[in-house]
């Protein structure tokens, strides 16, 4: 009852300003941190990595971390921007109105809502995306993608973030509508086995739209991985190398699917740049998160965190306060529903630094995974070598790294790992 007077009652306009304001200012504070730390330690590589990377490579991962830092301050500004045009601006509204005048039917008005939605941010994040891959990553040598390979990402990832989406909100308005005041709990086990779908579905229908997936025939690589996935017991589809050259110089290996689908990719550009005992011990940390239950953890909290989401969202829906304050005047179950979702993360965003503490918690302990099966040295060199390839930021701020990073700063993984050697 005293939530239910809360949200009839509380002045959510002046809330949700003063939680963009403290998002914002929290967030730009930690990247002028961020900035500061790279200016002060630019004049001298730091000393772990004296002899891993040159002075002009040093200068390059300078230049670049401080140009990506500060154009994230420009487009979290923009971002902003845009939601209160959004909200107080009376965008989203007229979206609505557009809708409301198209259909009466709230499944059908979910999904071309939805598809107004994905439309309108493609074209506002448009000018951002070009400049980030033509401009930044272009300047600082690691941009490959075509304006061809540009345009076709885009209208492939519209097309399937429009299928998507569609099904999915189609999928929960339809359950609000039809199953009464639990819905909540049906709309959590529904969305979280949607994703489960897609997730399977992904590595033979979704990736491969976008990068070309061939087998690992180069045995120097692939022996030493079969041994390793016969050690550790680990069934995988295939190893696979992903043309990632096509698009950017950064290297990165990932698993993706699960059950019959699980595949293990290797960017071809990683392949390029190591060693095959590094390889392995990257691997032994990939499986490490598999077999220390990462995966698993990850998807029950997945689950929890879902029902807990629509919950929420249960009770919100109650009060049309909540939403008139936010700047929504035509009230119905679907843009109650996607209004919700569009300014929530003002709402969460201190709750970043726990999954980013709880990441980085995991990451190390896949690190001591790897230790066990492949060799310490070769771990070593393998992430000074991927820290040198992707320009990382060697000297990152401790707040800021505390706050993003889901990946310790690779000096702590370093120090760690020389640790355990000892």
């Amino acid at each position: 009852m005293q939530l239910n007077n809360f949200l009839n009652t509380a002045d959510f306009s002046t809330i949700f300003i003063i939680f963009i304001v403290v998002k914002f200012s929290l967030e730009t504070y930690l990247k002028i941190r961020n900035i500061s730390s790279i200016n002060k330690n630019k004049d001298a590589i730091p000393k772990r990595f004296v002899g891993v990377v040159t002075e002009e490579e040093y200068k390059k991962s300078v230049e670049y971390n401080l140009e990506r830092i500060k154009f994230g301050i420009i487009t979290s500004l923009v971002g902003v921007g845009i939601l209160i045009l959004f909200t107080f601006g009376g965008l989203f509204n007229t979206l609505v109105k557009t809708v409301v005048n198209t259909t009466s039917s709230n499944i059908i008005g979910a999904v071309l809502l939805g598809l107004l939605l994905i439309l309108v941010n493609q074209i506002i994040n448009l000018p951002i995306s070009i400049y980030s891959t033509f401009s930044i990553e272009e300047r600082h040598g690691f941009n490959k993608t075509t304006k061809e390979t540009f345009v076709k990402d885009i209208l492939k990832n519209l097309v399937i973030e429009s299928v998507l989406f569609s099904l999915m909100y189609a999928m929960i308005i339809a359950i609000i509508d039809n199953l009464g005041t639990s819905w909540w709990l049906y709309a959590a086990l529904g969305v979280f086995l949607f994703q489960a779908i897609v997730f399977f579905l992904y590595p033979v229908l979704i990736l491969p739209l976008f990068n070309k997936l061939e087998p690992l025939v180069d045995e120097q690589f692939k022996k030493p991985i079969e041994r390793l996935l016969k050690e550790i017991d680990f069934k995988a589809q295939g190893l696979f190398v992903m043309d990632a050259s096509l698009r950017s110089t950064h290297g990165n290996a990932f698993f993706t699917g699960f059950g019959k689908n699980k595949r293990i990719v290797f960017f071809d550009t990683l392949l390029k740049t190591i060693t095959p005992s590094e390889m392995e011990s990257i691997l032994g940390h990939e499986l490490g998160h598999y077999k220390l239950g990462h995966i698993k953890k990850s998807v029950i909290a997945s689950l929890f965190l879902g029902f807990i989401g629509f919950y929420i969202l249960d009770q919100v829906l109650q009060s049309d306060n909540f939403f008139i304050s936010h700047g929504l005047d035509e009230i119905t179950i679907y843009s109650k529903f996607l209004l919700f979702y569009l300014v929530i993360g003002s709402y969460t965003f201190l709750t970043k630094p726990i999954s980013s503490y709880i990441s980085r918690q995991r990451e190390f302990a896949s690190d001591n995974f790897s230790l066990k099966y492949t060799k310490g040295e070769s771990m070593i060199s393998g992430l000074l070598k991927l820290s040198k390839d992707n320009a990382s930021n060697l000297t990152p701020d401790p707040l800021f790294s505390s706050y993003y990073y889901s990946h310790p700063p690779i000096s702590e993984r370093v120090a760690s790992i020389e640790n355990k050697l000892q």
